[in-house]
């Protein structure tokens, strides 16, 4: 299959637009363990799964890595052109779980087309949307099983105290 077949808002591009992107994007290969992608100095473009799997995470100063989502086929993700987005403070990183095909969408060439293209705009925000519900459960999980386990350990600790 082709570009086109991957992507959701392809037919709704005039004719001009989808030569642009057919020029631009580019065919890329990622190993296991490759790391396609490091923080907000990378300004890498819009990653397009073409097969393969893709993990995005953030890490700490101290190492340690937090999963905020995986990218699996058909998936696009948004946060490898992050300086195309001025309100995204956090830096991401991505590398591939298992082999991965995948296109880059140069964030220039989609930012253009995206200020030409309300279909193009209104996919971008739903992919934006669907990525802030993902992080924002993973953030409930953390806090609340977290503090959860906490609150149990403490009450177990108080009860076995007054054994």
């Amino acid at each position: 299959m082709e570009f086109k077949d991957y992507f959701p808002v392809w037919d709704q591009l005039t004719a001009e637009q989808k030569k642009k992107l057919s020029e631009h994007i580019i065919c890329r290969t990622a190993k296991k363990g490759d790391v396609i992608h490091s923080g907000d100095s990378d300004c890498l473009g819009l990653l397009l799964i073409r097969k393969g799997q893709l993990r995005a995470f953030i890490l700490s100063d101290e190492g340690r890595e937090i999963t905020i989502y995986r990218l699996l086929d058909m998936d696009i993700c948004l946060f490898s052109a992050s300086c195309m987005m001025h309100s995204i403070q956090f830096e991401i990183t991505i590398e591939a779980e298992k082999d991965t095909d995948f296109w880059i969408i140069p964030a220039d060439v989609y930012k253009e087309i995206m200020a030409q293209s309300a279909p193009l705009a209104n996919y971008t925000n739903e992919i934006m949307a669907a990525r802030f519900s993902e992080v924002m459960w993973l953030i409930e999980q953390i806090l609340w099983k977290s503090f959860d386990m906490k609150c149990y350990n403490k009450v177990v600790t108080e009860v076995a105290n007054k054994i």
